[in-house]
């Protein structure tokens, strides 16, 4: 069974937290990857949760998503990867 996003952020948090300061990273950048991280892993398999609840309030097939869902997926990896390997993205407003 898969967890959730928000039980996710509750249980991993506090255990990579302190890793991932020990390490040097910031805490407003390591949120950031990891919510983004988990709202990516929402819409893509295994677990496409928030896919299946927005085709329902919509009242369409999961066929008729999945080509534009593509795309949305694309753009966001490519923010996370930008976000991850160049911090200066995210952190120069911050600062």
């Amino acid at each position: 069974m898969f967890i959730q996003t928000s039980g996710a952020i509750l249980v991993l948090a506090p255990i990579l937290t302190p890793i991932a300061m020990s390490y040097g990273v910031d805490q407003v950048y390591f949120g950031l990857i990891i919510v983004t991280s988990l709202a990516l892993r929402m819409i893509t398999p295994p677990l496409v949760v928030n896919l299946f609840a927005a085709c329902a309030v919509a009242n369409l097939l999961v066929e008729k998503i999945i080509p534009q869902l593509v795309w949305f997926v694309l753009i966001v990896f490519a923010a996370l990867m930008g976000i991850t390997y160049v911090p200066a993205i995210m952190l120069s407003p911050v600062e």
